[in-house]
């Protein structure tokens, strides 16, 4: 072999982020404040989406919440990053009963609430909100 060829991969079994070594461990969970609104897209602080209405079916018979966003000054851009980035939410009865399914996109991870505050409460009569984990769904 010739010394281009064996620097090379010395080269590749570095690590390339100094003082992170093959057993260190990258926190991958929590973005830094100094960082979410740099990368976030979005308008407003957080933005949320109902994808599907349990209670108004697909009949027609009765209007749909599937659309529906918030908060109110949320644009076009901001329903897309939930749509695409948010997290799976769904809005419950007093009894567990499945009212709504949404996208939740907050960087800041302070309002999970807000699809419940700002719309299930008033309009659905949801007293809780769940977010998928695990493969089931985890009460906030």
């Amino acid at each position: 072999m010739d010394g281009q060829s064996e620097n090379t991969r010395e080269l590749g079994s570095e690590p390339v982020i100094a003082g992170l070594g093959p057993g260190d461990e990258l926190e991958t969970d929590e973005v830094p404040d100094s960082l979410v609104s740099e990368f976030a897209s979005l308008t407003t602080p957080y933005c949320w989406v109902i994808i599907e209405d349990a209670v108004a079916g697909y009949d027609g018979a009765e209007p749909s919440a599937v659309g529906k966003s918030g908060p109110g000054q949320a644009v076009a851009e901001d329903v897309a990053e939930a749509l695409t980035a948010g997290r799976f939410f769904r809005l419950v009865d007093g009894k567990g009963r499945e009212l709504a399914v949404g996208r939740l996109y907050d960087p800041s991870g302070e309002k999970e609430l807000a699809p419940l505050d700002d719309f299930g409460r008033q309009n659905l009569g949801a007293l809780n909100i769940e977010f998928r984990a695990g493969g089931g769904w985890q009460a906030a």
